[in-house]
């Protein structure tokens, strides 16, 4: 059986190579290379597929019309349906009714909460202040996790090294003062460190979630320098994540639909997202082409030599 680490890459998608548009044929991406086998930006998503690695590319469009939104794309990344039918078209930021009750009829959280769930993202008191009073909404992996039971990790947890900070290096939490144990400084260095634990936390769980949601809000304010940072901090991660994954962890990376990787308008792209899955899971993977078949994918894996 295949415990899984699912890297969600909000809004990223495969882009051209044209570095005055694609941040990521502007930035050195070493391990993102490496998983497709040549440079990323530009990737025609040819697949590759062996007994540890599946990469590939995947339509987020749904078959429908218009921008694919996070809503329903994540909807249907964590159940293996189309949300986008639930809802009559593409729908976002955050669930609804609609898709809530959509989420509630089975979900990767709720598969996996009696062998061990966790989502891995930290968040500070006022993420919680403002939960609790009613003022924030949750995105659809944070809101199927609560729903399931799994705690949403405060600063407490983070400081203990049992979560990590969503913009990877810890750079925003470290300015109030509060460091992870393993890595105090920012930087790539540091996110290739939070990686590390990231993978470490995932050999407790049968499945382990963490949701990047910077690459989105990054995308949508098409700012090329902060994009470069981040792409930075992200290959890093995915380094520090690939060098620590406990031999029996899959690690799922995927997107919900495209944005980083065009930053002419910041709004979000119809373009394929890239999927990436390393370890034993991987060859449950080889007939994925859509958002839907991602988590019938993990399922398999979890079934595998159970």
């Amino acid at each position: 059986m295949s415990r899984v680490l699912f890297v969600f890459l909000d809004g990223v998608g495969v882009g051209g190579d044209d570095p005055a548009e694609n941040p990521f044929a502007a930035t050195p991406t070493p391990t993102l290379d490496g998983l497709v086998g040549r440079a990323l930006a530009g990737w025609d998503g040819t697949p590759r597929h062996d007994d540890d690695l599946a990469s590939r590319t995947l339509d987020a469009t749904l078959g429908r019309a218009g921008l694919p939104q996070s809503a329903t794309g994540q909807s249907a990344l964590l159940t293996g349906r189309d949300a986008a039918e639930a809802m009559a078209g593409h729908y976002g930021p955050w669930p609804g009714p609609t898709l809530k009750r959509f989420l509630a009829e089975g979900n990767l959280f709720d598969w996996a909460a009696a062998r061990g769930a966790q989502h891995a993202n930290a968040y500070p008191p006022d993420f919680f202040q403002a939960l609790a009073a009613g003022r924030l909404r949750l995105n659809a992996p944070a809101h199927a996790a609560r729903e399931a039971g799994v705690p949403l990790a405060d600063l407490d947890a983070y400081r203990a090294g049992r979560a990590v900070a969503p913009d990877l290096d810890g750079a925003a939490f470290a300015s109030r003062g509060v460091v992870s144990p393993d890595a105090p400084a920012a930087g790539p260095e540091a996110a290739a460190a939070a990686g590390g634990r990231l993978a470490r936390l995932a050999g407790a769980s049968l499945l382990t979630f963490f949701d990047v949601w910077t690459t989105d809000r990054v995308g949508h304010r098409a700012d090329a320098a902060a994009a470069a940072t981040l792409i930075a901090r992200l290959d890093a991660f995915l380094a520090g994540v690939l060098s620590a994954r406990p031999r029996d962890v899959s690690v799922v990376i995927t997107s919900d639909h495209g944005n980083l990787e065009d930053l002419r308008h910041g709004r979000h792209t119809r373009a394929d997202v890239p999927l990436w899955v390393v370890g034993p899971g991987a060859p449950q993977f080889a007939e994925v082409r859509t958002l839907c078949g991602v988590a019938p994918a993990i399922r398999a894996a979890w079934a595998s030599d159970a």
